[in-house]
């Protein structure tokens, strides 16, 4: 069977508009990881261009912060729907990034991200719908939210990793992937069963270098898959 996929004009696009979501958001995102965890190893080599970012960030008007969180997860979106033939995956994929958005919006905290995202002042009102369906949901188990979020990322490797032909963009996603499966899987054991050793520092900090790896390759891989706009 001949897995790979060829985009049109119209699903480079869409890819390319994918890539370079992706990379708004992770560059935000991990600017503000390296600027609140300062004594990370390693961290010191990249906090000067954190800081050059953090000015160029505080230079452009302040309601585009609101909409690092939604440009995240509609990328990842928009790169899964032109990358993947089949309907299962995506659906799939669709579905569990919702769930984390709104995860994310309505308690504010996001297992995706590991920092506070502010949501668009519009949201409110698809929140005030979704909410009372969410919380449902969530009551059935304890155990529903947590498996959503490491779903997600694993949902997101298989994506990435059947993806015909090969790319240096999408394997920088494949590697973001697995490291935000560990960062997230760190959260859920120390939410749910690891209460003691999830305050331990040594704990703490891995679970940052994984969501700071996370997003610095997902960095890379928006900045390859932009660049690649022409490619098939």
């Amino acid at each position: 069977m001949n897995k790979r996929v060829y985009n049109s004009t119209f699903g480079k696009i869409v890819r390319t508009l994918g890539f370079l979501l992706v990379l708004v958001s992770s560059a935000y995102i991990s600017t503000y990881l390296l600027l609140q965890n300062t004594t990370l190893p390693f961290v010191g080599t990249l906090l000067p261009y954190a800081e050059i970012a953090e000015d160029v960030i505080n230079s452009l008007p302040q309601m585009i912060s609101e909409y690092v969180g939604l440009a995240l997860v509609v990328g990842l979106l928009m790169i899964t729907w032109a990358i993947r033939k089949g309907i299962i995956l995506r659906v799939l994929i669709t579905v569990l990034l919702l769930f984390g958005y709104f995860e994310s919006a309505i308690n504010n905290s996001s297992a995706l991200a590991a920092i506070t995202l502010a949501q668009p002042t519009w949201m409110g009102t698809i929140l005030d719908l979704v909410e009372p369906f969410f919380n449902q949901l969530v009551a059935m188990s304890e155990y529903i939210a947590p498996g959503a979020m490491l779903l997600a990322p694993m949902f997101l490797w298989g994506l990435f990793a059947n993806k015909k032909p090969g790319r240096f963009s999408v394997f920088m996603l494949r590697l973001g992937s697995i490291t935000l499966f560990l960062a997230i899987l760190m959260l859920v054991l120390g939410n749910l069963f690891l209460s003691s050793l999830a305050a331990e520092n040594w704990y703490l900090t891995l679970r940052t270098i994984f969501y700071l790896l996370t997003y610095l390759f997902f960095l890379v891989g928006g900045v390859f898959g932009v660049i690649g706009f022409s490619r098939k």
